[in-house]
């Protein structure tokens, strides 16, 4: 009997891969958690039914999600990671010498604890010097945190189960009273095929928290339909052209996906979903 794995989107739309076989299976008091090994992608991170990280393709998720804060920050120092259980934002982070403070605020510590045992390409970073890692509600913690990180990033799963509560307008206002001045905060803000409804809320209540936002895409073939999208927001006016380049070239010969001309390039966006974000500013 073969054994395979899908992901349903929508009641008309599967994604489906081939399993080879379950290496864990478990239920934390959050969420169901599964890591399967498949045939096309590796081992893969499956949470409450949803593809988080593969083998295969994570880095395009995880470098994007962490250098363009990283290279566009003037001066970043301290950086805390919310969600992002696998430890791959904190890998990325950890390339620039600069930041010499990270903290990882997961909700769900068997996510941790398995991604240190099936995934230690990606997890390897928690046990840095430079790296705290806090399991706990992030919500609850950033409200705690006045004015004490350069970069906040929000690595977290859909707007659904234990992530909901990091889609909220009040949790972006935490988020922008936890930032030092000139800070920047990027979130993972769903594939660019959502529903306008869907996009317009996460939109909304980001602005509910910051002034300027920004939103930049990039291809993960293994989430829904193959275009992610990422916003950067901050209280002070920035331009993704402006990044440091001279930082960039320092972590760049270790990226896989990233590059000087990509990172500026991805918040040029396609006229249809300028239109879709356009809708709900």
């Amino acid at each position: 009997m073969e054994l395979w794995f899908t992901e349903q989107e929508k009641d008309h739309i599967r994604f489906g891969l081939k399993a080879e076989k379950v290496l864990f299976n478990d239920k934390s008091e959050f969420q169901e958690i599964q890591v399967l090994e498949t045939k096309a992608y590796g081992k893969m991170l499956v949470l409450d039914g949803c593809v988080m990280t593969t083998d295969e393709d994570e880095f395009v998720y995880h470098e994007m999600i962490a250098h363009p804060a990283a290279c566009i920050h003037k001066n970043p120092k301290a950086a805390l990671v919310i969600g992002g259980g696998d430890g791959g934002t904190v890998r990325e982070l950890l390339k620039h010498k600069g930041i010499d403070k990270i903290v990882l605020c997961e909700i769900d510590g068997m996510v941790v604890d398995a991604c240190k045992k099936f995934f230690p390409q990606i997890a390897g970073g928690l046990s840095d010097k430079r790296v705290t890692v806090n399991i706990g509600d992030g919500v609850a913690y950033i409200k705690d945190h006045k004015e004490a990180f350069d970069i906040i990033i929000i690595d977290s799963t859909d707007p659904i189960g234990p992530g909901e509560g990091l889609f909220s307008g009040e949790f972006y206002q935490s988020v922008a009273r936890a930032l030092r001045p000139g800070g920047l905060m990027v979130a993972q803000s769903e594939a660019i095929w959502f529903k306008d409804d869907v996009l317009g809320r996460i939109h909304r209540n980001i602005a509910a928290g910051f002034k300027h936002k920004r939103t930049y895409l990039g291809a993960i073939p293994t989430y829904p339909r193959g275009t992610w999208s990422w916003t950067m927001a901050s209280n002070e006016p920035f331009d993704p052209k402006g990044f440091d380049k001279a930082r960039f070239a320092a972590v760049e010969s270790g990226l896989k996906y990233i590059t000087a001309d990509i990172l500026p390039g991805a918040f040029n966006l396609p006229p249809f979903f300028r239109e879709k974000l356009s809708k709900n500013d």
